[in-house]
């Protein structure tokens, strides 16, 4: 076996700092979300921001995951 020392290029850093925030986004909508529901369970009001950021972080977060998943496939073709 080789060991190879493999050095990170900006690019690589992009991308993994882009799917921390597809995460972070994921994850922001989801308590967001459970907010909103157990809110709306115990008979309240929810402030209707929690569910814009539902609405737009979860979607949001969707497609950045896909394009990290369509750029993981791309750059293995390339290898």
């Amino acid at each position: 076996m080789s060991h190879q020392r493999r050095t990170t290029s900006a690019s690589d850093r992009f991308w993994a700092l882009f799917n921390y925030a597809a995460m972070a986004l994921a994850l922001i909508a989801l308590v967001a979300l459970i907010v909103v529901l157990i809110s709306k369970w115990a008979g309240g009001a929810p402030w209707p921001g929690f569910n814009w950021v539902a609405m737009i972080a979860l979607p949001t977060a969707f497609l950045m995951m896909g394009g990290s998943v369509l750029h993981s496939v791309a750059r293995r073709r390339r290898l």
